[in-house]
């Protein structure tokens, strides 16, 4: 299994990521399986890996997929931003006017140069970008319906990290709820309340139930009784996690709906922050190209 991961990781190192999106599309556990991967390596290493970062623990995602996450795991080191993932969408906003942003206004509809938002209120706009999550475009631009996984996500402050290091620990038991957790103060100190360490502990598909008991329980299982101790500071259960991918998948879609209407996020390219990302990118550049063919 060990030969096999050296060979799988420097092949997709010499693949470009482009071309990985037209390989096989066939279900994840399905390719590792015919690249002659052990169950327990499967169930071990890549369900609570993979399927933790896809919140597919099935392994029902599409390969294409797995092939950009594992060759983007190789080709260097993780990292999130210093001061928190909010950080990236208050960049965004510090290009903006201020007043240009509201807030708690949900989009009712969307047409050709307007936008009607709760209370019936009207705002004309010449471009139109709905930045949402699938369900949300879906609905609001009669788009196919785009299914969606879900995560749980449980977090603990710990007066000792129950590991040293910046490491992503998986449930190799299989058993769940929760198939990795990782001391994020190890990576980013400013994560953590003043003086002690924070624990992320991931339950991808797990919304339902008490998810702080859940996880509670079974890290006392990993790490004994230091686990009773840990203060809960949050419990997330996000519905939209991200977009379903599994066979057929077909990233990439097309941004521009025409008449002036746009869409981008993640079920437009990979489930993935760089696949929202991307997606934004390549409708900014659609827009633009838009502007200068009518100027």
């Amino acid at each position: 299994d060990k030969a096999r991961i050296a060979l799988l990781r420097a092949k997709l190192l010499r693949t470009d990521p482009k071309a990985l999106l037209r390989g096989d599309d066939i279900p994840t556990a399905a390719a590792l399986r015919g690249m002659g991967f052990s169950s327990k390596m499967i169930d071990r290493f890549f369900r609570p890996l993979v399927g933790g970062i896809q919140l597919d623990p099935t392994l029902s995602t599409s390969r294409r997929m797995f092939d950009v996450i594992f060759r983007t795991l190789a080709d260097g080191d993780s990292a999130v931003p210093a001061g928190g993932m909010g950080r990236i969408t208050e960049q965004l906003a510090s290009n903006l006017p201020r007043t240009s942003i509201h807030l708690d206004t949900p989009a009712v509809s969307v047409e050709p140069g307007r936008v009607v938002v709760s209370g019936g209120r009207s705002i004309s706009a010449k471009h139109v970008i709905v930045a949402t999550e699938g369900p949300v475009a879906s609905r609001l631009l009669g788009l196919p319906q785009v299914k969606s996984r879900s995560a749980g996500c449980v977090y603990f402050a710990a007066d000792v990290a129950p590991v040293d290091g910046a490491y992503v620990i998986l449930d190799g038991h299989g058993h769940g709820p929760v198939y990795n957790v990782a001391v994020m103060s190890h990576v980013s100190p400013a994560y953590a309340p003043a003086g002690k360490h924070l624990v992320a502990a991931a339950l991808p598909g797990t919304i339902d139930g008490d998810l702080e008991s859940a996880a509670r329980r079974q890290l006392r299982s990993w790490w004994g009784p230091q686990v009773d101790n840990w203060r809960h500071l949050r419990t997330y259960r996000i519905e939209h996690g991200q977009p379903d991918q599994t066979p057929p998948f077909h990233p990439k879609k097309n941004v521009s709906l025409g008449n002036g209407i746009f869409v981008c996020g993640d079920h437009r390219d990979t489930g993935s922050i760089q696949g929202a990302m991307f997606s934004g990118r390549r409708c900014a550049e659609a827009i633009a190209e838009s502007v200068r063919l009518s100027s």
